[in-house]
């Protein structure tokens, strides 16, 4: 009996889907997972979305219940960061720039 038990909550456990990575894209209300679902901006949580636009491509995960998604992943978009190097090119030059503060 108790290895009946165990392997309906092994079974469950592998079906569960306690939290699910998926993409989707930014819209004016939410975000697009699919031709017919928009996620609400209500349920999206996380400061990456600050850093979002209309049409950016952005990776989620959904937690247990698909309550609350968390943007992971804002795909094909690089950030500068303190400390990084940039390489600017002006009149066939090249000149290379340390970031010293990055302002949102």
């Amino acid at each position: 009996m108790i290895n009946e038990i165990k392997a309906i909550v092994q079974n469950y456990l592998n079906n569960a889907k306690l939290c699910n990575v998926m993409t989707g894209v930014v819209e004016n209300g939410g975000i697009r997972i699919s031709e017919k679902i928009v996620i609400p901006n209500e349920l999206i949580k996380g400061n990456l979305m600050d850093y979002t636009s209309t049409g950016v491509k952005v990776r989620l995960i959904r937690n247990h219940g698909g309550k609350e998604f968390y943007i992971i992943e804002i795909i094909d978009k690089n950030f500068l960061i303190k400390g990084s190097t940039v390489t600017l090119s002006r009149d066939g030059n090249l000149y290379e720039y340390k970031v010293e503060d990055v302002v949102k």
